[in-house]
Formats: C-alpha cells, structure tokens, sequence
C-alpha cells in the first residue's frame, strides 16, 4: 500500500512543477514564496497546487500570507522594462500582469526576438545553401548527372537569392529596433 502511494505521489511530483513536500508545507514562509512565484510571473494557479500538495500532509497553507507575497513579487515583475526584457529573451509569459505597458513592451522585445531568430535562421541556410552549392558544383565538374546537378544549382540560387531578399528586408525593416550588431 505503501508504494502505491508513494508511486502516486511521484508521478503527481513529475506532473506538477509547483510540488512541495511534507518539510516544505510544514516550514515554508508563505509571504517569502509567494513573492518568489509574483517575480517570476508564475500564474497565480500556483496556490492551488501548493494547496494539493499540504492537504495531503493534512496541513494548510497560509493564501492570504502566500497571495501578499504574490502582489509584491508581481509589482516587481510586472514592470515595464522587465517584460522589454522577458520580450527580448523569447521568455513565455503567463498574462499575470494588468499593467499595459508591460505588454506593450513585452511586445515589443518578443518582436525583436522573433526578427533575431529569423535573420539568424536565413543565416545559416544561407551557409547551407552555399555548402550544397560546392557540392552540386564538384558533381557537375566531374560529370555526374549533370541535368539534375544542373536543376540542382538553380534552384539552390533562386532559393538564395529569396533568402537574401527576404534578409535584407528583415534588416530594413529592423533597423529602427535593433541595434545594429544584432542585423549581421
């Protein structure tokens, strides 16, 4: 019986991120992990794992003390240059925030993120591209099936040739938000 349980418990660990044991319900400074959770921009949902969790131990948490904690921790997290920051970094955010600017400059800087990652992708297909082109040029060179090396190399160029549209696109369209480092 003792490891039916004990299998359960793991498994609901391993479902739950917010899982506390027997010493963490029966210790735990509610106020100080709440504020953990509000500066990391947890869902406020938390507590009611923390809930689970203790009432399986038979011991209550303290919410009101845990929900302080909360507030204070989202009054730091929910500023508006760190959602530019959680924006920038491509961080997942939990829409805990009432706070407009925060979004907006969360906005913002997962815009930039998502032009970085694109110019960074373009990139390395084009590295790519230029890899098979060598290829497709020494099996031409050396006569083999030269009609479909020949297709080959074309399409490798058009494609190319899309791909350096497409990024310098990207880069006028970024030059008034990223700096300039981050284009090339």
């Amino acid at each position: 019986m003792k490891l039916k349980i004990f299998t359960a418990l793991a498994a609901l660990s391993l479902t739950q991120c917010t899982s506390l044991n027997l010493e963490q319900c029966k210790h735990s400074d509610w106020y100080s992990l709440g504020m953990t959770d509000g500066n990391s921009g947890s869902a406020s949902s938390t507590l009611n794992g923390y809930i689970e969790d203790c009432s399986e131990f038979g011991l209550r948490v303290n919410s009101e003390q845990w929900i302080a904690g909360y507030r204070a921790g989202l009054e730091n997290y929910c500023q508006p240059e760190n959602g530019y920051k959680l924006g920038l970094q491509g961080s997942y955010y939990n829409g805990v925030c009432s706070n407009n600017e925060f979004l907006k400059r969360y906005n913002e800087g997962h815009r930039q993120f998502e032009i970085k990652n694109k110019i960074s992708k373009i990139q390395s297909r084009l590295k790519d591209i230029e890899r098979e082109l060598t290829e497709v040029n020494k099996k031409i060179n050396a006569k083999q099936d030269v009609a479909s090396n020949k297709e080959d190399k074309k399409s490798l160029k058009n494609e190319r040739h899309d791909l350096e549209k497409e990024l310098m696109l990207l880069r006028i369209g970024a030059a008034d938000i990223l700096p300039i480092q981050l284009l090339f």
